[in-house]
């Protein structure tokens, strides 16, 4: 109840600034954004992270505005020109240099940003400036606790957005839900400095810290795959390459059943906008790139093949890198998700198929009793079910475990 009432204070105050942020007049053409790293104001060494992480995020977060009027130079790009033309942090804070740095990039909107640590108090400030005249075209700022920083930057992206006259939604105003750890993200930036300098076993180690942390925090994977692959090891590269697609199709197929309005492949296609793509051409390149993330025609149906990603991502933790943990965490996940689907559609006929799923983890479990019990419901309240014969064997052989069965 209490994350409930402060994410509604944070939204209605996201919503009161965009009601208080003008929006300044456009320069014409098409836009091209990059968000350039951040200054350590009071150089608190343990927040040296910030400088690439806020960045980061930043550029995520404008990539997903989604209205289509903004393009996003990544953030590899801004590392490339910082080393061919060794650059230090000073030379990219300094708005002199905007024209030129502007011109590097390919960008006519640069964000420039510092924040300010003090005690457990954080400050984010931040600007976009006309790279070809040097002129501000919107501020924003932030505060509050240093460990909130995560919704800090989320605040002051919106306010940047509205600045810049950007059409965001609800799900953009609200902080982002923290499913993944601060300790897992702050790991995940040193890591990636440690792999802009080259320090590639380093870089490993950090990306390796910020999985265990959170074994389905999205990013580490690529850092995982990168530090591979600058290490020669191209077996593991090639492992974790596999893993990073399905944690991305999990992603994916997960906002998508989370997604206040649930929509199937055949209703993408009718209104490709309700998936965030321009037409039904789109859609079926889309489709054919990924088709996982289009699997189910209703919630439940979905919720079925994102159990069975999930399994078959800790099946591949642990063949290639005996990551139990991530194993525990995906098996975790199959739980929850069955329980989310039992709770929101319980008469939806295609709930014993997302039961079943559970058996699987009970029984690697050992947890017999759990085992027994699932079975019972199944054959009591779902006696037609297409695997019952399955459903039958999981009981025999959970009552042998249990000592209720000679």
């Amino acid at each position: 109840m209490k994350d409930s009432v402060i994410r509604l204070c944070a939204v209605s105050l996201l919503l009161a600034c965009l009601a208080t942020v003008p929006v300044l007049g456009q320069a014409s053409g098409p836009r091209i954004l990059s968000v350039l790293y951040f200054a350590n104001t009071a150089k608190v060494g343990e927040y040296d992270w910030l400088s690439k992480g806020l960045a980061d995020m930043l550029v995520s977060d404008f990539g997903a505005a989604g209205d289509g009027s903004l393009a996003i130079v990544e953030r590899e790009e801004l590392e490339k020109v910082i080393k061919e033309q060794e650059l230090g942090l000073s030379g990219l804070i300094d708005p002199a240099t905007a024209p030129e740095i502007g011109r590097l990039l390919g960008a006519n909107l640069l964000v420039y940003g510092s924040f300010l640590v003090v005690g457990d108090k954080l400050r984010l400030d931040g600007k976009v400036v006309r790279s070809d005249s040097g002129a501000i075209a919107c501020v924003g700022s932030a505060e509050g606790p240093a460990n909130s920083v995560l919704d800090l930057e989320r605040i002051l992206f919106v306010r940047l957005a509205a600045g810049l006259g950007l059409s965001i939604g609800l799900d953009m105003m609200s902080p982002p839900v923290q499913a993944f750890s601060l300790e897992a993200v702050r790991a995940y930036y040193r890591g990636i400095d440690r792999l802009d300098a080259g320090d590639y076993a380093a870089a490993l180690a950090w990306f390796s810290e910020s999985t265990r942390l959170d074994p389905l925090f999205l990013k580490p994977g690529k850092g995982i795959e990168d530090s591979y692959k600058y290490l020669k090891d191209f077996k593991r590269q090639r492992y974790r390459r596999e893993m990073n697609a399905l944690v991305a199709d999990i992603d994916s197929l997960s906002a998508r059943v989370r997604a206040t309005r649930f929509y199937s492949f055949a209703d993408a296609l009718a209104n490709p906008g309700i998936a965030g793509l321009k037409d039904a051409q789109a859609v079926g390149a889309a489709y054919q790139a990924r088709p996982a993330i289009f699997a189910g025609d209703t919630p439940v149906q979905a919720t079925w093949y994102l159990q069975n990603l999930f399994s078959e991502l800790g099946g591949k933790a642990l063949e290639f890198f005996d990551d139990g943990a991530m194993k525990t965490r995906c098996d975790d996940q199959i739980l929850l998700w069955a329980a989310a689907a039992e709770k929101a559609y319980p008469r939806d006929p295609f709930i014993p198929e997302v039961i079943f799923k559970t058996l699987f983890v009970f029984q690697d479990r050992n947890d017999w009793a759990m085992v027994m019990s699932l079975c019972e419901r199944l054959m009591s309240d779902y006696p037609d079910y297409r695997m019952m014969w399955a459903v039958e064997d999981a009981y025999d052989r959970a009552l042998k475990k249990l000592g209720k069965l000679e």
